[in-house]
């Protein structure tokens, strides 16, 4: 999600201006759309605060809480982790997913306030849609 899915955007609030973290790519700009549509900024905070409970209990980072969670749904085979040479690679992030067990009191947590938002399929179509449109 561009960088969203981190500590650095828990307990912000962007309707504050300049009180968190700047949305300065356009892939932040973008997912920052679809967390709108999904179910509004507080509800992300949710999220972010469940995931951070998981990733403290298990030692690791929101990110990888995140992309574990993803990969271990049924229906995905693999996830897309963005790097920025140079800026931010997160190897020791990624290569952490691989040993992350999450129980299902983790998966609970996680899919309680998942629920609660709008299927973001549904409700805008795949997310790459934009770099298909003629």
């Amino acid at each position: 999600m561009g960088g969203l899915l981190s500590e650095k955007f828990l307990d912000t609030n962007l309707m504050i201006p300049f009180s968190g973290p700047p949305l300065n790519t356009p892939s932040l700009q973008k997912y920052k759309r679809m967390v709108d549509v999904w179910g509004g900024w507080s509800l992300f905070q949710e999220l972010l605060q469940a995931l951070k409970k998981v990733a403290n209990k298990h030692g690791v980072s929101i990110p990888t809480v995140a992309a574990k969670y993803v990969l271990d749904q049924p229906c995905v085979a693999g996830a897309m982790i963005g790097i920025r040479l140079g800026l931010s690679e997160h190897i020791k992030d990624s290569n952490n997913v691989f040993s992350l067990a999450l129980d299902q009191e983790d998966m609970d947590r996680i899919r309680d306030i998942t629920k609660k938002g709008k299927d973001l399929q549904n409700a805008i179509g795949d997310c790459g849609d934009e770099y298909r449109r003629a």
